[in-house]
């Protein structure tokens, strides 16, 4: 491969991380991202690498609120600064899932509620458990000292993030109209979905005792769990759904890590 091709491909790849970036982030990439249908499309290909990023600096915000703060504050000031950079993208599509999923009576109801931007009891109740579960179990996973607490957040946000790789390989997106049609079918292929995944389970293996493991294993439950529900509850999943599987997925690392620290 020559050096135009090669750094063609360089180009390439990094204008489908940027889309990634400006998709699940609110971090200003403009400056070095054009669009692109392709970039756009392949950009799922680097959810987990974003998601890595992103407990990166939720993981710095709660090291450097440890060494002056105490623990559950720290912690708020970690969960704080992801969601500022994601811009909730997330908790929104968890409240609007909770909504339409356990509020309609039908697929068009509840993929019309999802569409709503208004927020619902069911939503509310879903963020509320959600944000108040992972202060907790942050708390108790930070008794392991600050890096466990850092390398939790790393694990679990990248984690998190693979769920929605693997949902958008197994499952059809189902729009507002009910058609389903995926803008990432091509680019979470069978034959591409293992080396987007590979990703996340190198950073897992990270955590020592096998704890990392533990944590792939039950994200791979959720992920399936959730995904089956989605297909019975609209036939597939949108936007929203992903957001809540994120949200789940991330949470049950944090249980696993707080349930093996609590026992150690």
């Amino acid at each position: 491969m020559n050096t135009t091709a090669l750094r063609q491909r360089f180009l390439e790849q990094a204008g489908r991380f940027f889309a990634a970036v400006m998709l699940l982030t609110r971090v200003p990439v403009g400056a070095f991202y054009q669009h692109r249908a392709a970039f756009s499309a392949g950009s799922v290909m680097y959810f987990p690498l974003v998601g890595f990023f992103i407990g990166l600096a939720g993981a710095g915000a709660a090291l450097l609120g440890l060494s002056f703060l105490p623990a559950p504050v720290a912690i708020v000031l970690s969960m704080l600064a992801t969601v500022a950079i994601t811009g909730a993208f997330h908790e929104d599509g968890l409240a609007d899932a909770a909504d339409g999923l356990l509020g309609g009576n039908d697929v068009a109801r509840r993929l019309e509620i999802m569409k709503d931007s208004r927020l619902g009891t069911f939503g509310a109740l879903a963020l509320w458990f959600s944000l108040t579960a992972k202060l907790l179990l942050l708390v108790e996973v930070a008794r392991g000292g600050g890096m466990w607490l850092a390398g939790a957040l790393v694990v679990a946000h990248t984690l998190a993030r693979a769920s929605c790789v693997a949902l958008l390989g197994w499952l059809p997106y189902v729009r507002a109209s009910g058609s389903k049609s995926s803008p990432f079918a091509a680019a979470v292929a069978p034959s591409r979905l293992g080396s987007a995944l590979i990703f996340p389970l190198v950073v897992a293996s990270l955590l020592p005792g096998g704890r990392g493991l533990v944590c792939v294993l039950v994200g791979a439950a959720l992920t399936f769990g959730v995904g089956a529900y989605f297909k019975k509850q609209i036939g597939g999943v949108t936007g929203d759904c992903l957001g809540a599987a994120n949200q789940i997925v991330e949470l049950g690392c944090y249980l696993v890590l707080a349930a093996q620290y609590h026992t150690t």
